[in-house]
Parts: C-alpha cells; sequence; structure tokens
C-alpha cells in the first residue's frame, strides 16, 4: 500500500485516464486563464514550474516545453529540462521522463537521479529503480534524501527482499516526518512474514497525526485481527467503508477488497457483494474499476444462486465505463449459467459501444473464445481484432495474438496468421519462440517458401 510520494506501478489503462485529463486542464486554462499572462507565455522558470506545487503537473508540462523552445541560457536551461523529468513523473509519463532526465546536461543534478528513480518505479523496473535510489540516498546533496530512503525500502519489498526493507525502515524511525509512514509500512511487510505480534506491536506504538493515517492504522488493526478475530476485523474495514472520509484511494481499495476476502473465506459471499456493489453505485467512474468488477465476479461465482439485479441495471445505465464492464460481467455470469445467448447478447452490446478503455479488451477476448466455442471463427477474428486496438497490457495482448493467429490459420487465411504470429514472436513474449514456429507453417501452408525460410 502506498504511505508515501514515492510511486507504484502506474498501469496502461491509469496513463491513458493521466492524458485525457489532461486535454481537460489545456481546456480549462484557455478558458480561464485567456487573460493571464502568466498562464498563455510562461516567461520564467519559476511561472512554468508553479503548477507542478499547484498540484497540475500535465499544465507544467505544457509550460515547461514551451519554456524549453526558447532561448534560454544554458544553466536556465538545464534547471528547465530537470524540472521537465519531475513534471512528467508527477503527471504520469514515465517514459517520457526517462528520455528527458537521460540528456547529458541533466544526468548529474541532484535530483535526477530520484525522478529517474520514481520514473522506473513507475514502469515496475524496480532493479533498476533501486540502484537510482541507492544513489540518491547516498548522495547528501539531493533535497530528496529521506524519500530516496523510502524508495530503497519499496524497491526492496517489490523485489521480494523483505528482510533488506525492514532494515531501511528501520532508519526512518528516527526521522520524525517519516516515522509513521515507515512504521505503517513495515506493519505490511511483517504481515508478509507472518508476524503478527510484531506488527501488532508496531500499530500500537503509531500516533496517527491526519486522517489518512488514522484510517490506514485501522486497516492494519483489521488485516491483524483477520487471523483471530473475524468479526472484529469486518467490523474494522466496514468502519473504513461507511466513513470514508480522509481516507486514501488506496486504503478504501484494500479495505473493499479485504472484507470481500474475508467474506469469501467463510462462505458468505452474499455479505460481501453488497460492499462492493455501494461502492459501485457511488463511484461508477473510479480508476480501478476493473479490479473492483472482477472482485464482485469472484464472489458471485462463490454464490450459490447469484443475483443479477445490479448488473442488469448499470448495463443500461449511462454512466461510463460502469456500464461497459456490468455488460461484461453479466455476459460472464450468464456464460457461466450455460444462458448461451444471453451471454451472446450483452457481450454484443460490450464490443458495441466500449469506451476505448485497455482493460476491456479482455472482456473482447472472452467474447471471441465464447464465439470460437460456438464455431463463429470469423466472427471472432474481427473481435480480436478490436481488442487488440484497445492497447491492452503486454500479458493479455499476448495471449490476443496468440488466440487471433490461431483463428485465422483455422478460417484459411495461412498468409495473414503468419503474419500475426511472426509480429508477436519479435515482441517479448514468452510463447515468442512458439510463435515464430507457428509462422513459419502459416507461410508454408500460404504456399510462401520464401518467407519461410
Amino acid at each position: 500500500m502506498k504511505t508515501s510520494n514515492v510511486q507504484r506501478p502506474t498501469s496502461n489503462a491509469q496513463r491513458k485516464a493521466h492524458a485525457r485529463r489532461l486535454v481537460l486542464v489545456l481546456v480549462l486554462v484557455l478558458v480561464l486563464g485567456s487573460g493571464s499572462s502568466q498562464a498563455e507565455d510562461p516567461a520564467n522558470l519559476h511561472n512554468a514550474s508553479q503548477p507542478l506545487v499547484d498540484g497540475v503537473p500535465q499544465v507544467a508540462v505544457v509550460r515547461l516545453r514551451a519554456l524549453l523552445a526558447t532561448d534560454l541560457p544554458p544553466a536556465d536551461r538545464s534547471a528547465a529540462t530537470a524540472k521537465l523529468g519531475e513534471a512528467l513523473v508527477a503527471a504520469g509519463e514515465p517514459e517520457g521522463a526517462l528520455k528527458v532526465l537521460d540528456e547529458p546536461s541533466v544526468r548529474d543534478l541532484a535530483g535526477t537521479k530520484f525522478f529517474r528513480a520514481q520514473a522506473l518505479a513507475a514502469l515496475a523496473r524496480w532493479d533498476e529503480a533501486l540502484t537510482f535510489y541507492q544513489q540518491s540516498a547516498a548522495d547528501p546533496r539531493t533535497p530528496f534524501h529521506s524519500e530516496a530512503v523510502f524508495g530503497q525500502a519499496e524497491a526492496f519489498r517489490a523485489l521480494g527482499r523483505t528482510d533488506e526493507a525492514l532494515a531501511i525502515l528501520r532508519t526512518l524511525e528516527r526521522d520524525p516526518r517519516w516515522q509513521i509512514r515507515a512504521r505503517l509500512q513495515m506493519v505490511e511487510l511483517l504481515l508478509q512474514k507472518r508476524d503478527e505480534e510484531g506488527a501488532r506491536r508496531i500499530v500500537q506504538s503509531i500516533a496517527p497525526a491526519t486522517m489518512a493515517e488514522k484510517m490506514e492504522r485501522r486497516f492494519w488493526r483489521g488485516r491483524i485481527e483477520a487471523g483471530k478475530n473475524r468479526a472484529g476485523a469486518i467490523d474494522l474495514y466496514e468502519s473504513i467503508l461507511k466513513n470514508p472520509s480522509g481516507a486514501t484511494h488506496s486504503v478504501l481499495l484494500a479495505s473493499l477488497f479485504a472484507i470481500a476476502q474475508t467474506h469469501l473465506r467463510a462462505r458468505t459471499p452474499e455479505a460481501g457483494d453488497n460492499f462492493i456493489e455501494d461502492f459501485i453505485e457511488r463511484y461508477p467512474a473510479d480508476p480501478d474499476l476493473s479490479a473492483i468488477f472482477a472482485k464482485l465476479d469472484q464472489l458471485y461465482a462463490a454464490e450459490r444462486k447469484p443475483a443479477r439485479h445490479e448488473l442488469i441495471r448499470w448495463s443500461s445505465d449511462p454512466a461510463q465505463p460502469r456500464r461497459a464492464f456490468a455488460q461484461w460481467y453479466l455476459a460472464r455470469s450468464y456464460a457461466r449459467a450455460d444462458r448461451r445467448e444471453d451471454a451472446r447478447e450483452f457481450f454484443a452490446r460490450l464490443r458495441a459501444g466500449r469506451p476505448a478503455l485497455p482493460a476491456l479488451a479482455e472482456g473482447l477476448l472472452e467474447f471471441a473464445q465464447f464465439e470460437l466455442q460456438d464455431g463463429r471463427v470469423e466472427e471472432a477474428v474481427a473481435i480480436l481484432e478490436e481488442a487488440r486496438a484497445l492497447e491492452p497490457q503486454p500479458a493479455l495482448l499476448s495471449l490476443n495474438e496468440k488466440l487471433l493467429g490461431s483463428s485465422e490459420n483455422t478460417a484459411g487465411k495461412y498468409d495473414v496468421a503468419a503474419q500475426t504470429f511472426r509480429r508477436l514472436a519479435q515482441s517479448n513474449s514468452p510463447v515468442a519462440k512458439e510463435a515464430l514456429f507457428n509462422a513459419t507453417l502459416g507461410w508454408l501452408q500460404a504456399g510462401d517458401a520464401a518467407q519461410a525460410e
């Protein structure tokens, strides 16, 4: 659970959401700031980077790029470039940040290593991130020393090096600014080591200074109680969800999933689904809606007579992306019940009106598999091509391409199948070698021996 400004991995969907928010922010800047020379003409580094301080890094990115397009002295250009890298990290554009921060003029600046680490962490490249966090923490000039130390702990945690992460966090217990965050993170790691008593002692030593810290401490108390007092744990989780004021989004989601998992273990899924349904009702566009619906579906699948009332209602609701996810999981629910025509109807609705979200590619992939079961190969191929266009995460894209190539081959489109398999073979997919073999077979079946060589 995130407890600091050290970033966790950012998904492709979240990065695209950042881009959409950027467009809205820029429209507001143009409309509301038309009379402001500061908004239209960022004349200096202070004005250009101020939006980063104000919490709108997307605007800072635009202003800093405009500033860098002017004729700046070398020292000012270096400072603006470094600040652009920082703004890109904050705006959820880690790939762009790495390109900027690798420029020779900023590579050796005090803060560059830290923000390179942040960008790498956002991309889940934890081995590389750890190296830069360590270099930043070892540099007494950096203003991000404590943040870099905490980043080391985050990297060790992500790499499964729990004891090293704990050792780093213990050094931060002496820092008043980081003591509480370090201890909250220690609780998580101790629970991973199944040291419930150690985690309990740490929780009892925490005196929260903010409502967010109070809520997170309550969540970890629930996790500790879950092993011995299931009802007590549910009460703690429930108190967070019913009165969420001050709780971070990560704590809310963790509480939601924890209460669902507790009911699954207790074989009372009907009691757990109410909390998730209520959450979806309140937050129809939550950025983690994909994971939330997946957990709800897990509860429905465990129920003897799953109710579909909420899914049916949401499937016709104008609110997106809730409607699309409801259509997908309603189709899945009907497929589980072997109500194939009902399932096909809602899969078709998903396909017809889905928003451009990478997470929904998985729903289209399920639809394609569903159609293949009924021998509708041409339809499955068209669906898989639409799923690819949503630019899903690499693992899902790899599965999609493999199924697409196989379907094209079944349809007798041997040359097209070979091209699909070749594309997969040239990726970093774990099935790249298999795809290369299939591409060769496809070219041979198409009668193109030259391509097969």
